[in-house]
């Protein structure tokens, strides 16, 4: 199972930003980051890359690692 999208909400989440914010760091439209939180689109793995640097997580961690449950806090 992959965990990017659940990944991705909860670790924006966890930083207190809006997908706005996170959006405009990214250089993409929130409608388009909306969606890959959502699951609705698959992100590339340029924006995957840009996220897990962001984060400060591996893109193993990112797509792999349930971090909600190893991190230990809700989303």
């Amino acid at each position: 199972m992959l965990y990017w999208t659940e990944n991705i909400k909860y670790l924006r989440a966890r930083v207190g930003y809006s997908q706005q914010r996170l959006a405009d760091d990214l250089g993409i439209t929130r409608t388009r980051y909306s969606k890959y939180e959502y699951g609705l689109a698959e992100p590339p793995i340029e924006i995957l890359v840009k996220l897990s640097s962001y984060f400060g997580v591996s893109l193993d961690e990112l797509a792999k690692v349930d971090l909600r449950s190893r991190r230990g806090i809700a989303p």
